[in-house]
């Protein structure tokens, strides 16, 4: 049997917010700037980064509605990670008080996706799956794909205002729908921490397989 510790978990969303008057955007824009993106602003208060490896994710930071705001996309964070400044734009983030906000921790399954969200559906017919202490409506969006079977995107809180939520969906047919893109079968876990009090943390970030079992297991 392979052990949960083996299974490679990996941050696919990542929002932490500051102080306006104490946020390190100097240091952030800098690291960004070094390691090849590019940035853009309309206003000079919100700037949106993104880099020519993957045209897809956007980092969004800047100040709204009292707060300033870091807002790293899954695709984004998986650019950090493969130019090698992952840990150091965490560290960046530490420098100052903060709060994360947001977090995505997220796991690949090499299995057809159609299977795992059939297998969600058939495990919680009741329409209510319990991530924590509070049931969650569960719902699913499907679509056939082009081998003609059915398959799509299984939620556990979607639309909620939930701490912890869930989506188990099929990985290669969104890749193949957004992206144009071919994967061999896989689905996704992903799990979300969202608001101050979700109790997610940086080092979560770095190391978020603790955080993805706390909430999906044993959903």
């Amino acid at each position: 049997m392979t052990s949960s510790a083996s299974y490679n978990v990996f941050c696919d969303w990542l929002d932490v917010t500051f102080s306006p008057t104490n946020a390190p955007y100097p240091e952030l824009n800098r690291l960004l700037l070094d390691a090849g993106f590019d940035v853009e602003s309309s206003d000079r208060s919100v700037f949106v980064y993104s880099h020519q490896s993957s045209l897809q994710g956007k980092l969004v930071m800047g100040s709204t509605r009292g707060t300033f705001r870091v807002s790293a996309s899954g695709a984004i964070c998986a650019t950090l990670r493969t130019l090698g400044v992952w840990q150091d734009y965490l560290a960046t983030l530490s420098t100052s008080p903060h709060k994360v906000t947001r977090l995505d921790a997220a796991l690949d399954l090499r299995m057809d996706g159609a299977d795992l969200v059939q297998c969600m559906r058939d495990r919680y017919p009741s329409g209510e799956v319990n991530l924590r202490r509070k049931a969650v409506r569960t719902s699913v969006i499907l679509e056939v794909r082009p081998d003609g079977r059915e398959s799509g995107s299984w939620y556990a809180g979607r639309r909620s205002r939930a701490r912890f939520t869930a989506r188990v969906y099929d990985k290669a047919l969104e890749a193949l729908a957004k992206r144009g893109q071919l994967l061999p079968p896989t689905a996704r876990v992903e799990v979300t921490a969202a608001g101050a009090d979700a109790g997610a943390t940086l080092r979560d970030a770095a190391q978020p397989h603790a955080l993805f079992w706390h909430i999906a297991a044993p959903a």
